[in-house]
């Protein structure tokens, strides 16, 4: 089988438990890339956050964001968007602040949060371990009334709450009330929502086929659960050692961890043989 596209996940897969490329890896891409094969990250984080990486691998092809709401090699002119309308958004927004809970939605440029009720969620909603910190965060006395003011769509919206029983509550009046969004428990005090579709697989199933390559010819790399689909259905499924045991469980391979040079040595190992290929 001739394997012409290779989608990576960032975190826990090409990034070590330090947050960095290895060198191995960094030469594995470039081994791969004059193969001609196509190479693409496939990410939860920010446009902003993924394309530093890209760059730092340089990648020429567009990159999948925000867990696939967001595909673009510029953050101008993007090839394909999954993002919560303006309209709805708003409807969405004015729901939740009839709850006590932290708000922030986001896009491709800036996140956008109510100020925070409790002590230490901002360092909590603002900097994520995987989130660097010139990505702006604008906070708002109302989000509603900024949207008001604002026309924004979101890729994703972030609900934080404290108390575990109403967060159990909000997660079902939203499925009442907002069928074509889809909501997921990050944890029991968070929740994050989608437009429905949205999803890593969804965003390189949009983008192989803009290329006109099929499932077959992608390899898959991931090591997460939202990672799962896309490893399930490419013609060749790589899970990271350290990923949990679910998903190793739908992998056709497993590799190394991502602090033993997993990545590098799935490329040598699947591209080796293969000859170069052409688009």
């Amino acid at each position: 089988m001739v394997y012409r596209l290779l989608a990576l996940d960032i975190d826990g897969t090409l990034l070590n438990n330090h947050n960095r490329l290895d060198r191995k890896t960094k030469e594995a891409i470039q081994f791969a890339k004059k193969k001609g094969v196509v190479i693409t990250l496939v990410s939860e984080r920010h446009f902003h956050s993924a394309a530093k990486v890209a760059r730092g691998l340089r990648l020429t092809h567009p990159i999948i964001t925000h867990n696939g709401a967001f595909v673009s090699s510029s953050m101008d002119d993007p090839v394909y968007t999954s993002k919560i309308d303006h309209s709805q958004l708003l409807q969405l927004v004015e729901f939740l602040e009839t709850y006590p809970c932290q708000i922030q939605i986001s896009h491709e440029r800036l996140s956008i949060s109510n100020r925070p009720r409790q002590k230490n969620l901002i360092a909590k909603m603002t900097i994520g371990m995987n989130e660097p910190l010139f990505y702006p965060v604008t906070y708002v006395d109302t989000l509603s009334q900024y949207l008001l003011e604002n026309y924004e769509s979101a890729t994703d919206v972030k609900v934080t709450l404290k108390d575990e029983k109403i967060m159990d509550d909000i997660e079902k009046a939203l499925g009442d009330y907002f069928p074509s969004l889809e909501s997921r428990r990050t944890s029991s005090h968070d929740l994050t929502l989608v437009r429905e579709g949205t999803s890593k697989f969804n965003g390189l199933f949009f983008f192989a086929g803009k290329l006109g390559i099929p499932l077959s010819e992608i390899v898959a790399v991931g090591n997460g659960p939202e990672d799962t689909e896309m490893i399930e259905k490419a013609g060749l499924g790589v899970a990271m050692r350290n990923a949990p045991p679910e998903v190793k469980a739908r992998a056709d391979w497993v590799t190394r961890s991502n602090d033993m040079d997993g990545v590098a040595y799935m490329v040598k190992e699947v591209f080796r043989r293969q000859m170069r290929v052409h688009l």
